[in-house]
């Protein structure tokens, strides 16, 4: 399957392939080896209106083929 991040203020876009079972943070990891500088803030994510549990894969988290996750920081 493919997710696709993007952030709230639109900096980014980018799409990964991985498996329903795989978790949340390990993806996570991967987006901040690509844009890094997201990485020094105490983020959270959104997918269809529901906030992610990190440490859990992505079936518990109910995102699906496609589905959009927005990454937000705390000002």
């Amino acid at each position: 399957m493919t997710v696709i991040f993007t952030s709230s203020d639109q900096k980014f876009h980018y799409s990964f392939i991985c498996k329903n079972t795989e978790q949340f943070n390990s993806l996570e990891s991967r987006l901040y080896e690509i844009y890094p500088e997201f990485s020094e803030n105490d983020n959270y994510f959104l997918c269809n209106g529901r906030k992610i549990a990190r440490f859990k894969d992505l079936d518990y988290n109910k995102i699906k083929n496609s589905d959009i996750i927005t990454l937000f920081t705390p000002e």
